[in-house]
């Protein structure tokens, strides 16, 4: 009766599980007694900050900035064709002292442009991307930048929480979800060798590897796009847990589910079409992990939200209407899953506050299993057959248009 979850969904918490508590234990016992680490001869940073329309939040990013641990060497801004005053504001932070280069791509074309753009002002030898709206604990940067210290690392992912949790049952059920799908599954995936996103709103690039690889390409999934990148160019990527950043989330589910399809119809755009030659052996830069990973990503991600319907279509048709009495428990077991989740990723990646939101953790099993991969389902279908990624709005039409002719869309 409840093939689907003990087959294909509880080996993978187990595995999370077993993972976290493994690696806990061994670094207690290899801190006993351990040397110090020799010290990080910290590389030069600068901060690239891409925007449209971001003059409310601009500020308060920046000061969050300025008041790192290890501040940034270097602040760069980029305008993309902000119909606000941005630029504005911008200017009068550099004036100020706060901000030290501002740019303006004088139209809007996107934010892989304008960071590309803004590349091109940058001098540190580690280049930390960032989003308008995403603030930062004052140790963020001094964290983020130490895994550099492994020269074979070309990009290191921040960890997200959420700035607005309690406005709606929406942000909430987010703040759980960013928990458990970042804070603990980036960390499993940092643990296993398999990690293949760094977050636009908070991550952090070696230079070198940046140019070798050219730098963003068009938009949306670019954040996966450029990740995909390194990765196939040979570097490292990590993620540095203790490293927190705080964004916005959407604050009603209809705004979420619009986030939601862009990114989901990514992850067939992305996995599938541009990078399934990780999977093929016969590539000149195959590696295991690589392979590893993202059947991680299109097995549980896409072969699950459908893997889903095929299980209650048969629960119906086998045993009926108990089918539906079967289907009640599995949301059951769900949002247990969802209590032991929650209680594993706050242990592997404890935020302070978290903890006012257990009352609500016994509901994100039925957010997760049905809200999130109905979306996701519709996302997938919606990309395989119509590649509606390739007329998302997050991207100008011309620029995506120009994108085709020169052949960077597939």
């Amino acid at each position: 009766m409840f093939w689907h979850f003990f087959l294909l969904e509880l080996p993978r918490f187990v595995l999370a599980a077993l993972t976290v508590s493994i690696v806990s234990v061994y670094q207690q016992v290899r801190s006993r007694g351990a040397l110090p680490a020799r010290p990080f001869l910290q590389p030069s940073v600068s901060v690239l900050l891409p925007g449209h329309n971001e003059a409310a939040n601009l500020e308060r990013s920046i000061m969050s900035m300025r008041e790192q641990t290890c501040p940034p060497d270097q602040i760069v801004v980029v305008d993309d064709g902000s119909i606000d005053n941005t630029l504005t504001v911008a200017r009068r932070l550099q004036k100020a002292g706060l901000v030290d280069v501002v740019r303006s791509a004088g139209v809007r074309g996107g934010k892989s442009s304008a960071a590309n753009l803004g590349l091109t002002r940058c001098t540190g030898d580690l280049i930390i991307i960032a989003d308008a709206d995403t603030t930062y604990d004052c140790d963020a940067f001094e964290r983020l930048i130490m895994p550099f210290s492994d020269p074979s690392v070309g990009a290191v992912a921040g960890n997200l929480g959420l700035r607005n949790p309690d406005h709606s049952l929406a942000t909430i059920w987010q703040a759980i979800q960013y928990q458990i799908s970042i804070g603990l599954g980036r960390q499993v995936s940092d643990m296993l060798g398999i990690l293949f996103i760094v977050s636009g709103a908070f991550g952090a690039f070696r230079r070198k590897a940046l140019v070798q690889c050219g730098g963003w390409s068009v938009g949306p999934g670019e954040d996966a796009e450029l990740t995909n990148k390194i990765r196939r160019a040979g570097w490292k990527v990590r993620f540095a847990r203790n490293s927190w950043g705080l964004t916005d989330a959407p604050e009603t589910f209809s705004q979420l589910a619009r986030q939601r399809l862009r990114w989901d119809r990514s992850l067939i755009r992305m996995r599938w079409r541009r990078f399934r030659v990780f999977m093929k052996p016969g590539d000149d830069a195959f590696h295991i992990t690589n392979a590893l990973g993202t059947i991680d990503i299109l097995f549980f991600q896409a072969f699950l939200s459908f893997s889903f319907v095929i299980y209650l279509v048969w629960l119906v048709e086998v045993y009926g209407a108990f089918g539906w009495i079967i289907a009640t428990v599995n949301l059951i077991a769900y949002s247990a899953f969802g209590v032991a989740g929650y209680a594993l990723a706050l242990l592997a990646s404890p935020r302070k506050g978290m903890g006012r939101f257990w009352i609500y953790v016994f509901g994100y099993g039925l957010f997760n299993s049905v809200f999130l991969r109905a979306v996701r389902l519709y996302a997938c279908f919606d990309e395989l057959i119509f590649r509606h990624s390739f007329d998302d709005n997050y991207v100008p039409r011309r620029v995506r248009q120009a994108a085709r002719r020169a052949g960077d869309d597939l």
